[in-house]
């Protein structure tokens, strides 16, 4: 079944229901930027996602050819994002960085 343009809110407001309005991916509640997730390759819908999550996931997306990610590396990267974020840093300032205070004065 293909969607109408006039269906999408209703649709939203119906999926966002069985979601208990939470985002399927960050799992937070969903206030007013709900968005209707689709897979741009096949144009099935998916979840409903706030408006941020969305932006996040096609950004992963469509980087995926580029970054040659495959499904099983990005599964492996996702699964490791946040500890590595977390990970202590080292003392050592790369030489590209300039501090706020530099980054004003320009």
């Amino acid at each position: 079944m293909k969607l109408k343009s006039t269906g999408i809110k209703g649709y939203r407001l119906e999926q966002l229901e069985e979601q208990n309005g939470l985002c399927a991916l960050c799992g937070d509640l969903i206030i007013d930027d709900a968005v209707l997730d689709h897979d741009h390759k096949t144009g099935l819908i998916r979840k409903v996602l706030h408006r941020g999550c969305n932006s996040m996931l096609g950004k992963i997306e469509n980087n995926m050819p580029r970054s040659r990610m495959n499904r099983d590396r990005l599964r492996t990267f996702a699964l490791n994002l946040m500890q590595y974020i977390e990970t202590e840093h080292t003392d050592v300032t790369h030489p590209t960085h300039k501090e706020k205070a530099v980054k004003k004065r320009k």
